[in-house]
């Protein structure tokens, strides 16, 4: 919706500011998110383009792992970290950039 796309574009900036080594689009679950690779810091952010979802962190495999369906990820524990979209999560995407 129109009301989300100031929210979703702030998060995009946000990451991008941190200038990310490289942009791509996921598959599979990941589908409609939006992945920076950081591969400096083997850090690989999923960000999707739907408000009320999450931003996945993967330390590696990141292609492997974009193209699985979320619970696969969720219920082996493959992410690094799922940060909710709630107050706080500029904050630790700050953290983990930084």
């Amino acid at each position: 919706p129109r009301g989300n796309q100031p929210v979703i574009a702030r998060r995009l900036e946000k990451i991008t500011s941190h200038t990310p080594n490289f942009v791509a689009v996921g598959q599979g679950g990941f589908y409609d998110y939006i992945v920076f690779g950081f591969p400096n810091k083997n850090l690989y952010i999923l960000v999707s383009i739907k408000n009320e979802n999450a931003t996945y962190i993967f330390d590696n495999n990141w292609e492997a792992l974009s193209q699985m369906t979320k619970a696969e990820i969720l219920n082996n524990n493959l992410q690094r970290e799922r940060i909710f979209h709630r107050p706080g999560w500029e904050n630790r995407i700050n953290e983990l950039l930084s």
